[in-house]
């Protein structure tokens, strides 16, 4: 089932397509369908129509109803047998429903059944209290409906948190969706063929995402031409701004304007009295947008021809790239526009504020009342700057959103960049790393051209041959497309294994996945967590193949899942499972160390944020124990803005969990000062300055042209907090940031970070940023390539203590585990520590998985490579010439 991210303009709502508004439905008769509840300013153009159409002006008469959504129609029949046979409705939504809904027993809320589908709101025709409806044909499967009696208790989830998703959220501002994501999405869902063998098929998924769009604009203006003037001038105007936002999601920025432009014009000008008490909401939401529709094109018409880029870095500073006058002073009119309409939108003020610093006025020409001062964005600490030399380098990828790999794929000790996009017809690029600060593009040779599409990547070498291998993920926020497993060839080529591993069937929607050796038997295992579908785990066989386990492992949940992860929490030598997913408690599965997992999430307490996104587990405080960040992701830059400007946040804000040692978590998210809202996407962690203390960097958006916020770098000092030094690195990147990698590309002790950067339209491409260390820090640090004998040759799951004294001080430890780090980015599997100032090695120690030996090597000295293989006696030292990234020519 698809569930789609929620963008009502004033509350976050489930993303299922079970409540969706009445508005949609008269959607579905235009050209265009739009059953997704990412058009917020077509959801508000259209609820006027709908109001003024019903005649519905007083409050809502709202009932309980509670439902249960299954796969099959027979399934549908046989739940609704049990229940009239007496079934508690409750039990059998837990058991059965693979709606959201399904862990509250099945409770949708007290509902306006006005405001559902139309199959759903005639299902509950006539139904009394206690009574159920038939089966219910709906896009997200079958449905079944119960009236629930009033008075009396509703179901509530097994978790804390359960009532979040009809509460708390609720009060979240959304940001308008103006890039046309949701129009070009509903125009390819119409487009995708009956024929599963769609979904195979990468050429095929390809030509429907570039001509399903064009089909869709070329209708709209279709029925402009022939219907436009007997239309009802806010019907012509939505119609008008449903073919701006298909133009905006193809790159047509000079008509969409023009489009957004007379569907304003004509909406404010029509007089109708369907605008009553409305004209300034609709006024500004378009102000807004269209703001951020001149800012948009404003950026994307900026290309960076130094081989610094050094373009939309958050917080402008002197000498930065100038954009297009013309259009920046547009973007800065529409949005004191909007801002003078309603004064209290945070999200607007950081707008207008960001629009002036584009325009090289910042913060003089800003009106006082509006003003975000420089204090707000201002870093308290500070490592040095960093510079994106990606042109300097030769990473010219210029793309939508996608993932990124940093890892040594042909064996020469230099870590390459391996990137895909969301776009089915963008292939990945394979930039080989010439040892010189430059990299090749050696795609095509790597026979990787067909290979197109791909919003996740991550690495493993999963037959052990001693060549790591890539798996690309399809379908994440979208519709279902197969996975790809490329086998590394060992030559500098990739062969396509999916289907003679057992991976190509079914077909889920999924950005999830995770490598990792549930058993210890030497073979890395693959799960996969999917937004459309059961989850997955592929247990290695050692002949090249898998075999989906995932049922009788009891991990086959079904939730809209963001991110995976693997670690072992409970050090008891087997690695256990988290998944986080948006809209929903995440999930903890313990490894029982017998191929069968048990969840543990409420009781850990692990289960929020409700609305969740990358997760991983690292040990931040090096007290030995694994912890654990799962990001909260809401679509609204004014929790962002609100962050900036200190006022109270109405979302739930990132987590960070202490591992107590018990099996149980301590929320110390305040403590660490990490209690904020971003929008994190692709992330990672990494060691910035080498103090033996792992940083984050989070890369943020969402798809509208409006969410320009900044990426986050968060330094961790001491493992006791973290601080925003976004703005004194300069590694505030104004993009939509993805697929993030901590990699020392330059072989000089200093983690570089690579991120992929771009929208998920051709409407906002934007440049890969590869930011190289500065290296100021003087700090020492070790870098550790283990090859695994009896445990998987990448080592993942491999435990890493060094133990160190910095200036003669008393000893310290440093933890490590072998893995690619975050949910979305991918590190090297070779491990970089940072050891601090005038390190001095006591000892290294490596725990291994699958023998569950221990190796013990002291006297090694700092800054230095080396390569740890399993039951060795000693290590080797690796010869690695060090250069500057970038060049000289970047210095």
């Amino acid at each position: 089932m698809k569930r789609s991210p929620p963008c009502s303009r004033g509350s976050i709502r489930p993303p299922s397509l079970l409540a969706e508004t009445a508005a949609s439905a008269t959607l579905n008769r235009l050209p265009v369908r739009k059953s997704s509840p990412w058009f917020a300013i077509a959801l508000l153009f259209v609820s006027l129509l709908i109001a003024a159409r019903t005649g519905r002006g007083d409050e809502p008469h709202t009932i309980p109803v509670g439902i249960i959504v299954v796969n099959s129609a027979a399934e549908a029949e046989a739940l609704i047998a049990r229940l009239k046979h007496g079934a508690d409705f409750s039990t059998v939504a837990r058991e059965h429903s693979i709606d959201p809904t399904g862990y509250g027993g099945g409770f949708l809320g007290n509902v306006d059944p006005e405001s559902l589908r139309l199959e759903l709101r005639n299902a509950l025709h006539g139904l009394e209290s206690g009574q159920i409806s038939g089966v219910v044909r709906i896009p997200a499967g079958y449905a079944i409906l119960k009236v629930l009696e009033p008075g009396k208790p509703a179901p509530k989830a097994p978790t804390h948190n359960g009532t979040l998703a009809l509460t708390a959220p609720a009060s979240v501002r959304l940001t308008p969706v103006t890039s046309g994501y949701g129009e070009f999405l509903q125009s390819i869902r119409r487009a995708i063929p009956a024929d599963p063998a769609w979904r195979q098929d990468l050429k095929a998924t390809c030509d429907t995402r570039t001509s399903a769009p064009a089909a869709a604009a070329a209708a709209v203006r279709l029925r402009l031409d022939e219907r436009g003037s007997e239309m009802d001038p806010l019907e012509l105007a939505y119609t008008r701004y449903t073919l701006a936002l298909l133009l905006a999601s193809q790159g047509k920025f000079d008509e969409s304007l023009e489009k957004a432009e007379e569907a304003y014009e004509g909406a404010m000008s029509s007089h109708s009295p369907r605008l009553a008490g409305h004209e300034d909401q609709l006024a500004g939401t378009l102000e807004e947008a269209i703001g951020g529709d001149y800012l948009h094109r404003a950026m994307m018409a900026t290309r960076i021809a130094t081989p610094i880029d050094s373009s939309r870095i958050f917080p402008w500073h002197p000498g930065a790239p100038g954009l297009r006058p013309a259009d920046v002073e547009k973007a800065v009119s529409y949005f004191t526009k909007a801002l003078k309409r309603d004064p209290s939108n945070n999200e607007i003020q950081y707008l207008l504020n960001l629009a002036y610093m584009a325009q090289g006025t910042w913060p003089a020409s800003v009106p006082k009342q509006f003003l975000m001062p420089p204090s707000a964005f201002a870093s308290k600490d500070d490592v040095g700057r960093f510079l994106d030399v990606a042109p300097a380098a030769g990473v010219n990828l210029l793309g939508t959103s996608g993932g990124a790999i940093a890892e040594d794929l042909d064996n020469d000790g230099l870590l390459d960049i391996f990137t895909t996009q969301i776009d089915d017809c963008g292939p990945p690029q394979f930039y080989h790393n010439n040892g010189d600060g430059t990299f090749s593009n050696r795609s095509r040779q790597a026979g990787l051209l067909t290979q197109t599409g791909g919003l996740y990547t991550v690495q493993a070498d999963y037959n052990n041959d001693g060549c790591v291998d890539v798996l690309v993920m399809r379908g994440g926020w979208e519709y279902p497309r197969r996975r790809s497993l490329l086998r590394n060839n060992c030559d500098g080529t990739f062969t396509d294994v999916t289907a003679q591993a057992g991976l190509a069937d079914p077909v889920y929607a999924s950005q999830a996945a995770v490598w990792t050796d549930i058993n210890n038997d030497g073979l890395l295992d693959l799960f996969i967590a999917n937004e459309s579908g059961p989850a997955q785990l592929f247990l290695n066989k050692g002949d090249g193949t898998f075999v989906d386990i995932a049922h009788q492992a009891g991990v086959d949940r079904v939730m809209y899942s963001k991110g995976a992860a693997a670690g072992d929490y409970d050090n008891d030598g087997f690695p256990d499972l988290y998944v986080s997913n948006f809209n929903g408690p995440n999930f903890l599965y313990h490894n029982n160390g017998n191929l069968t997992f048990t969840e543990v999430g409420e009781q850990a307490g692990v289960q929020a944020p409700w609305m969740s996104f990358p997760c991983w587990f690292f040990d931040y405080d090096n007290d030995g124990w694994p912890d654990l960040f799962v990001a909260s992701y809401y679509f609204s830059v004014e929790e962002v803005a609100r962050g900036y400007m200190g006022l109270p946040r109405k979302g739930e804000t990132l987590k960070l969990y202490h591992n107590n040692g018990d099996g149980t978590f301590k929320d110390v998210t305040v403590e660490t000062g990490l209690n904020k809202v971003f929008m994190p996407m692709g992330s990672n962690f990494g060691d910035i300055d080498n103090d033996g203390f792992l940083d984050i960097y989070l890369g943020v958006g969402d798809p509208s042209f409006l969410s320009v916020v900044p990426n986050v770098l968060l330094h961790n000092i001491g493992g006791r907090r973290f601080e925003d030094i976004s703005a004194s690195s300069g590694t505030g990147a104004l993009a939509k940031g993805h697929g993030t990698a901590f990699a020392d590309f330059g072989n000089n002790g200093n983690e570089d970070i690579l991120i992929v950067m771009g929208g998920p339209t051709v409407g906002d491409h934007y440049q890969t940023r590869l930011f190289r260390n500065p290296g100021h820090h003087g700090n020492d640090w070790i870098s550790l390539h283990l090859v695994g004998v009896k445990s998987n040759r990448s080592a993942i799951g491999a435990r890493i203590t060094v133990t160190v004294r910095n200036e003669g001080g008393a000893p310290r430890k440093i933890y490590r585990t072998v893995d690619t780090g975050s949910s979305f980015g991918a590190n090297p599997l070779e491990q970089h520590i940072g050891l601090g100032k005038a390190a001095t090695i006591d000892d290294i120690q490596i725990w291994w998985p699958a023998s569950k030996t221990r190796q013990n090597f002291n006297g090694v000295e700092p800054n230095q490579f080396l390569e740890i293989r399993e039951f060795a006696a000693d290590y080797r030292k690796l010869a690695r010439k060090s250069f500057v990234v970038g060049g000289a020519a970047a210095k």
